[in-house]
């Protein structure tokens, strides 16, 4: 665990996030970034549930017309052996 943590201070953006934690604003630097990376993230979270959404929808109109259309054919079909 501690090998691993080294492992990660001692990378490069490990090693640029322990700097700019150490210097005067590198906090607010760090803290601000990282709002920065949330903020997009949850902008692309909510455009994909979006997306997901229509995608559902349009397929579930499809397979209502779907079903529809063959209720309808099967209507077809009983009436022409009833005739």
């Amino acid at each position: 665990m501690l090998e691993e943590l080294f492992g990660v201070v001692t990378g490069r953006w490990g090693l640029l996030a322990v700097v700019l934690f150490v210097m005067p604003g590198g906090r607010k630097f760090l803290r601000t970034a990282a709002k920065g990376v949330i903020r997009a993230g949850l902008v692309v979270s909510e455009r994909v549930k979006e997306i997901v959404s229509e995608v559902r929808e349009e397929a579930t109109d499809v397979v209502a017309e779907v079903q529809s259309e063959r209720k309808g054919h099967a209507k077809k079909h009983t009436h022409k052996e009833e005739a």
